[in-house]
């Protein structure tokens, strides 16, 4: 994947416009249900088990809004829909945990199904606390070039350990960090070889002594000094103790058909002693998660490898030309594992086989990972690269064969940004663990094209070509757009129907409100505006803002206890929210 230096695009940090291009040739777009202000102009580029929550429900921070007609708004969700949202997540997921210890957020997007963004609901985008990650060199197309801060995906961990919260981060000064919540103080910082661009993930080794359980799982580049071809490993994914930070194994990411030996991936723990990571030389690789069948091969200690799945077909080579790189993190629904290739193409693995029994053909460059909602669909974005219509993304039923697997398509505009050619590079986010049972499923994304997207994750209105061109979809409904600037990082929705969405164009924070509506719509404009709750009700949704801050912003934000924790190319990771009386913002910089 691409990415913009901070020393090439230098970016103003007091300047809130985002500027456009009205010569750049595009196609009509999917007309926004709610009308939005005019876009800020376009800012300049400033150049990774499955265990959702604790296992205390949090409180709701909001207060309802009263309803000024007979119509009932939902703001926030009432608390009776929160408890039972939680004891569902409860029910259907299995919480591996160890005494005083729980994964809160414990890899990229919070889960195995890629959906679970924290907990509590941020209220404001002041500054709290902000911690230097610093700067580190990276060498791409031969040039090397400073990288600062954090970028894609570049989203924090937290795990609840010995009474204790941390935060686990890598950056791209080479470094991975556990830090004290509270304090934001380094416990312990282990050094790679190169810029760390994944999100990491944590999971229980039972096999392991006391102080080696809880592990950390972490990619990077394939090193300053390591080339493309060598005979030497290219150890880019890494094992790490949480508790000592001590290096537990390296695995080499073999030389393949792919012109990358990166990892940006976050692995995941399959729960049966066995985990999944998937390696930008688009090889999935099913490892033995017991750090004890390690072994010394190649002159490093390797995890013990059982299986290798090549994630390409042969006629992908000529029409790829190396660029068959695997970036998106894999994703479970049931006895399944589905992941998105840079080949263009989306596989349905079974666990037990350990083989291809489900592929779907997207096209483009797929570097979202696959977001999959409660009941079973998966939401795959599609950059525009390497296809003759336009990137956005997919709805699927992997229930169905390619092509009829397609619930909907969902096109962005025709507008590139920098070295992206359009589409979606980001994730989709899902409301699915923060919504009530009477409220309708929505879907999030951010898109190149400078506009953040909501809409009905069921419901669709109208049709479009896919990526392809071959044939037309029906599309999903658009509830809202709003121009946050040209964003690669993945919106979070959180507690409280509020939505976070960051980009190149700084933070937004936005309020979502459902009203029940009249059950006969009056015009179709009214209609278009609505969306049908999971008990048939029909509500209305209004997106406010509530706030925003400037900055250059590649990573995926998360929240806990109401603060907001994000990573930025200006070398920095923020927390922010809304300081309580005995907190002054800003009062120190932690290092």
């Amino acid at each position: 994947m691409q990415q913009f230096e901070p020393d090439r695009d230098q970016c103003d940090q007091n300047d809130q416009s985002v500027q456009g291009d009205p010569n750049r040739d595009s196609v009509d777009p999917i007309i926004p249900s709610i009308a939005t202000s005019q876009p800020w102009g376009r800012r300049r580029f400033g150049r990774y088990l499955s265990i959702f929550f604790g296992s205390t429900i949090a409180s709701l921070l909001g207060s309802r809004r009263a309803a000024s007609q007979s119509r009932r708004a939902i703001l926030p969700i009432a608390i009776s829909d929160t408890v039972r949202a939680q004891v569902n997540t409860l029910i259907n997921d299995v919480r591996p945990t160890i005494p005083e210890t729980e994964l809160l957020i414990p890899t990229y997007l919070g889960s195995a199904q890629r959906r679970f963004y924290g907990r509590g609901q941020p209220n404001a985008l002041q500054t709290l606390n902000r911690f230097y990650l610093g700067s580190g060199i990276s060498i791409v197309g031969g040039t090397a070039d400073t990288w600062s801060g954090a970028g894609w995906t570049g989203q924090p961990t937290i795990v609840r350990d010995r009474g204790k919260l941390y935060l686990t981060i890598g950056a791209y000064d080479h470094s991975l960090r556990k830090l004290d919540l509270d304090t934001m103080q380094v416990v312990w910082r282990y050094e790679f070889d190169d810029i760390l661009k994944g999100s990491a993930s944590i999971y229980l080794d039972e096999t392991a002594e006391e102080d080696d359980r809880l592990v950390i799982l972490q990619g990077s580049r394939r090193g300053v000094g390591n080339a493309l071809v060598t005979p030497n490993p290219v150890p880019s994914f890494r094992a790490i103790s949480f508790r000592t930070g001590r290096e537990l194994w390296r695995l080499n990411i073999r030389l393949t058909d792919s012109y990358s030996r990166d990892n940006d991936s976050s692995a995941i723990a399959l729960g049966n002693g066995e985990l999944f990571n998937v390696g930008e030389n688009a090889i999935g690789y099913f490892l033995n998660a017991s750090a004890a069948r390690a072994r010394q091969k190649d002159g490093i200690i390797q995890p013990q490898i059982i299986q290798e799945l090549k994630l390409y077909e042969d006629a992908d080579i000529a029409k790829y030309r190396g660029n068959l790189v695997a970036e998106a993190s894999p994703a479970i629904f049931g006895d399944r594992l589905y992941i998105a290739s840079g080949g263009g193409r989306i596989y349905g693995i079974e666990i037990a086989s350990r083989t291809v029994i489900w592929r779907f053909q997207a096209g483009g460059d797929l570097n979202g990972s696959i977001a999959i909602s409660r009941d079973g669909k998966l939401f795959a974005t599609v950059d525009r690269e390497k296809i003759p219509g336009l990137g956005g993304a997919f709805k699927l039923d992997p229930t169905r064969p390619d092509p009829d697997c397609v619930d909907w398509f969902m096109p962005t505009l025709d507008r590139g940004y920098g070295d992206w050619e359009g589409g979606i590079t980001a994730s989709v986010a899902l409301n699915d663990e923060y919504r009530s049972a009477e409220t309708p499923p929505l879907f999030a994304t951010s898109s190149v094209d400078g506009n953040l997207y909501i809409g009905s994750q069921t419901e669709t209105s109208g049709t479009a070509f896919g990526p392809l061109n071959d044939r037309r979809y029906p599309t999903p409904k658009i509830l809202a757009t709003y121009p946050i600037g040209a964003s690669i990082s993945t919106p979070i929705f959180t507690d409280g129907n509020r939505l976070v969405a960051a980009g190149y164009g700084g933070i937004h924070l936005f309020q979502i409100a459902f009203e029940v509506t009249n059950t006969e719509i009056e015009t179709a404009e009214a209609d278009a505006q609505t969306a049908i709750g999971t008990s048939g009700t029909r509500y209305r949704l209004t997106l406010e803002l509530i706030d925003r801050v400037a900055g250059s912003f590649e990573s995926t934000p998360i929240v806990w206890d109401g603060k907001i924790y994000i990573c930025s190319r200006d070398g920095w990771l923020y927390t922010f929210g809304q300081p309580s009386p005995e907190t002054t913002p800003n009062a120190a910089d932690a290092r």
